[in-house]
């Protein structure tokens, strides 16, 4: 439980961490649930820059849990 509790801080700091607009999108994507037509709808963005902004978070939200939560837990261990 105590992992979990400092995982959930660490990605909220990588999440926080992210240009606006892709945290957003990712948001919207990955919380709300919302499907690629809604979210381009109420953000007037094209399916492709939509699916290049959620691959851009994606891959720095990996980046920085690998860097924050991979690599802090090998020094723990």
């Amino acid at each position: 439980m105590v992992h979990d509790e400092q995982f959930w801080r660490v990605f909220d700091t990588c999440l926080a961490g992210l240009p606006p607009e892709q945290g957003r999108v990712f948001m919207m994507r990955e919380f709300i649930e919302l499907d690629s037509d809604e979210i381009c709808a109420a953000l007037q963005l094209s399916t492709s820059n939509l699916h290049v902004l959620l691959y851009r978070a994606r891959l720095r939200l990996r980046e920085c849990l690998e860097d924050s939560w991979v690599k802090a837990g090998e020094k723990r261990s």
